[in-house]
C-alpha cells in the first residue's frame, strides 16, 4: 500500500485514490491546505496498483526533444485571452473539430480549480490561460480510461506530474490520447488560494467570479492579475504588489514535492510540451510584439503529427533546446530550497493568513508604487529603443 513518509514523496495527484477499486484510499487535507493519500489499512488487500500509478514513485518512459519551436497564434484575440502565445486554444479546437475530446484545468462556480471535460468549442474557453494553484484530477482518471476504451481521441493537458500520473494510470499508451504538458513553477495551496479569494472579496465589497492570472490587458511580460466580481466591476492587480503573486513568485507557496519534482528534466512525460517563450526576443527580436510567445517542444512521434496538423494556424520560428532552457529555467531545474516556503507555512498554521500575509507579503506603499511604476516605464522605453529585449 501506498505510506507517505516524507511529503516530498507525494506530488497529491490522487491517481491512487482512483485507481483503488476497494476505495480504501482517501485524500485528507494537511494544515497547509495540501491533499495527501490516507489508507485504510482494514479494507486494504495489498494489491499494490496505488504504488504503481504514483508519479513519484514510478517515473513513465518519458520522451526526449525532438524541435522546439516559438509559436503565436494567429488569431489575434485567442492569442490575446491566452497566457502566452495561444497555442493550446489551437491543439483543442483540432482535436474537437475532429471528434475528440478536450480535458483540462478550469475555475468552477466556487473558483476551486479542477479539471474538466470540453466536448465543443464553445467550452474551450474557460480551459484557457493559466491557473497558478494545484488542480484538481481526482474524477477525470476514470473519464478519460472510459473515453479512449470507447474509441474517442482525448488531448489532456496538465503539469508533468499530472500527465505522468494519468499515464501510469492507464497502464499501456494509447495512440487515441495526446498529452500536453506545462511547463511548471511548482503548485500553490488551494486552501491559499481560497484565503486569498476570500480577501479578495473583503477588500473589494463583492464576490470574485473571475480569475486571470495572466491578463495581457497591461502587459504580457509585465505580469497582471485581473479580478472579475459578481457586480460586473473589474480589478488589475500587478504582480509585484499583489500578495498571492509575491509569494508563489518567491517560491514561497509551493508544495514540498515541487522543490524535487523529477520531471525538471529534458525526458518530458507529454508528447508536447507548452510554456512561455521568454527571452526569444533576444534571438530574434521582430518576432516578440509582447503579445505572447509559446516554447512549443515536440516529444514524440504523436507529438509531431498533431504538430504537423495544426502549425499553419500559427506564425513559428525554429529554435533550439538551449535558447528555450535559458528563458525557462525550471525544463532543467529544481525550485530552489524550501527554506522560505516552510518559514510561510509554518507562521501560516501558527497565526493564520492574515497575520502571515503581513509578515511575509505586505502591501507596498502607494509612493513606493509610483516610484517602481515610473521606472519600469522608462526602462521599457530605453529597452524600446535600443531594440533589446528580455
Amino acid at each position: 500500500m501506498i505510506q507517505i513518509k516524507n511529503k516530498v514523496e507525494c506530488s497529491g495527484c490522487a491517481a491512487c485514490e482512483a485507481i483503488c477499486g476497494h476505495k480504501c484510499i482517501t485524500m485528507t487535507q494537511d494544515d497547509e491546505g495540501f491533499e495527501y493519500p490516507k489508507v485504510n489499512e482494514d479494507q486494504c488487500v495489498n494489491c499494490g496498483l496505488c504504488d504503481k500509478v504514483c508519479p513519484i514513485q514510478n517515473i513513465p518512459d518519458n520522451f526526449n526533444v525532438r524541435e522546439v519551436l516559438a509559436a503565436k497564434n494567429k488569431d489575434p484575440q485567442q492569442r490575446f485571452d491566452s497566457s502566452s502565445g495561444g497555442l493550446f486554444r489551437i491543439f483543442a479546437e483540432d482535436i474537437i473539430q475532429n471528434g475528440g475530446k478536450v480535458v483540462g484545468c478550469k475555475f468552477d462556480e466556487n473558483m476551486v480549480a479542477t479539471h474538466a471535460l470540453a466536448t465543443k468549442i464553445e467550452e474551450l474557453q474557460p480551459l484557457m490561460s493559466s491557473k497558478y494553484v494545484q488542480s484538481d484530477i481526482r474524477k477525470i482518471f476514470v473519464k478519460v480510461r472510459k473515453l479512449l476504451l470507447e474509441g474517442n481521441k482525448v488531448l489532456f493537458v496538465g503539469v508533468p506530474c499530472q500527465v505522468a500520473a494519468l499515464r501510469n494510470f492507464l497502464f499501456k499508451p494509447y495512440p487515441n490520447l495526446i498529452t500536453i504538458d506545462i511547463l511548471c513553477h511548482g503548485v500553490p495551496s488551494p486552501k491559499i488560494f481560497r484565503e486569498y479569494i476570500n480577501s479578495l472579496n473583503l477588500r473589494y465589497g463583492s464576490q470574485v467570479k473571475a480569475v486571470n492570472f495572466r491578463s495581457k490587458e497591461k502587459s504580457w511580460k509585465r505580469l497582471f492579475i485581473k479580478a472579475i466580481f459578481k457586480n460586473n466591476k473589474r480589478h488589475f492587480l500587478y504582480s509585484g504588489y499583489d500578495s498571492y503573486m509575491q509569494l508563489f513568485l518567491s517560491d514561497r507557496l509551493q508544495r514540498p514535492s515541487c522543490f524535487k519534482c523529477p520531471y525538471n528534466t529534458l525526458h518530458r512525460p507529454g508528447d508536447i510540451s507548452l510554456g512561455d517563450f521568454w527571452g526569444i526576443g533576444k534571438k530574434d527580436y521582430g518576432f516578440d510584439d509582447n503579445k505572447g510567445i509559446s516554447m512549443v517542444i515536440i516529444n514524440s512521434e504523436i507529438g509531431q503529427l498533431t504538430w504537423n496538423r495544426i502549425k499553419s494556424h500559427t506564425d513559428c520560428i525554429e529554435s533550439d533546446i538551449n535558447t528555450a532552457i535559458e528563458g525557462n529555467k525550471v525544463l532543467v531545474q529544481h525550485l530552489p530550497t524550501s527554506r522560505k516556503r516552510d518559514e510561510f507555512y509554518d507562521y501560516y498554521v501558527r497565526h493564520g493568513y492574515q497575520a502571515a500575509i503581513l509578515k511575509f507579503a505586505p502591501e507596498t506603499p502607494k509612493h513606493v508604487q509610483y516610484y517602481m511604476n515610473f521606472m519600469r516605464w522608462g526602462l521599457d522605453i530605453i529597452r524600446k529603443l535600443k531594440k533589446e529585449s528580455y
